[in-house]
């Protein structure tokens, strides 16, 4: 059965305040139940299932496939105690079939108003929150003794998931997102995700305003890449989402901002730390990075200014105040 109540208000709040500004739509239909039309789904009690839940519809374009992804989320808030093994695999499995239904699902597709024309994918996103603060390793840990192999993933379905730490993540970003446009250090409309073209895949969407992809959200660093704002030149905003425990950790991103081609005069780059542990010499390992770099350019001076002008940062952490009370992780009660 689909969950009701407080999943619907946590599911606004989310894309409010997380991903509406990684350019994310949601659909307005929360909370619904669709058939399933797969005679191999069955319940936990071995009988047919007769529906499958929708909590929320997230949706993007996605810059490099050139269709729109429709992300079927079941979202989830509980108690670190209730974090579990088994619970995240009876959650994987139920989206691992959920989603396999919805992407043959004419009843699916009526619901969530896909055109029928349009191309598109529907994928599985499992959204773990933790309410009580207390998790720490927990869901990693738990995640590790899912036996991913044994769920039952549809051929060509993906399914994705995110855990508290990385939630936390995201909504400390979105918030130093909204305080970089309040101060005038980002501008508000004229800036996107930025996506290099790559050996075998272009991109197909316009320059700005493209979407951050979930695998682009989960990746090591992501780039924004923005126009001048009252008080900042053009430029890249890149959030980091590694330690910095190393000089060679560096210089790998380093070389990543070479090869993208954005190391050029008058582009100004800043790297925001978002690791909920950074490394305590990571600033020191950062002036290092430049240093071994700069050599292995020759000691080029143009090279070495451009260096020289990019910064590094920590965000500030923010704490959110989801708390919708104990929400799925129910055994459906499907006959």
């Amino acid at each position: 059965m689909s969950e009701t109540g407080p999943t619907a208000e946590i599911a606004r709040r989310v894309c409010d305040d997380i991903f509406g500004n990684f350019f994310w739509s949601v659909h307005p239909r929360i909370d619904s139940n669709f058939k399933c039309t797969k005679d191999h789904h069955r319940t936990a009690s071995d009988k047919p299932k007769k529906t499958h839940p929708a909590d929320v519809v997230f949706s993007y374009d996605d810059p490099y496939l050139r269709r729109r992804i429709y992300l079927h989320t079941d979202m989830k808030s509980y108690a670190t105690d209730s974090i579990s093994s088994t619970t995240l695999r009876a959650a994987l499995k139920s989206l691992c079939m959920t989603v396999e239904c919805a992407r043959t699902s004419a009843e699916w597709r009526q619901i969530y108003s896909v055109p029928d024309d349009e191309e598109h994918d529907v994928q599985g996103f499992l959204f773990v929150h933790n309410h009580d603060r207390g998790y720490e390793n927990k869901f990693s840990e738990s995640m590790e003794r899912v036996s991913i192999s044994a769920l039952p993933v549809a051929a060509d379905t993906v399914i994705h998931f995110m855990g508290p730490t990385d939630i936390s993540r995201l909504y400390s970003i979105a918030n130093d997102l909204m305080r970089l446009k309040f101060t005038k250090l980002l501008p508000v409309d004229e800036h996107t995700f930025y996506y290099p073209d790559l050996v075998l895949t272009r991109r197909h969407t316009d320059t700005w305003a493209q979407p951050a992809t979930i695998e682009l959200l989960m990746s090591p660093f992501f780039i924004i890449k923005h126009a001048s704002s009252e008080k900042i030149g053009t430029g890249y905003l890149i959030y980091y989402n590694r330690p910095g425990g190393s000089a060679e950790e560096f210089e790998y991103l380093f070389d990543c901002i070479s090869r993208f081609q954005m190391l050029e005069h008058g582009q100004k780059i800043r790297i925001r730390s978002c690791h909920a542990n950074p490394d305590q010499l990571m600033l020191s390992h950062f002036e290092a990075a430049k240093k071994k770099y700069a050599k292995a350019w020759g000691f080029d001076r143009l090279r070495s200014e451009l260096l020289d002008q990019i910064t590094i940062e920590m965000i500030t952490s923010v704490t959110d105040t989801y708390n919708p009370g104990n929400v799925g992780w129910k055994v459906e009660n499907e006959e």
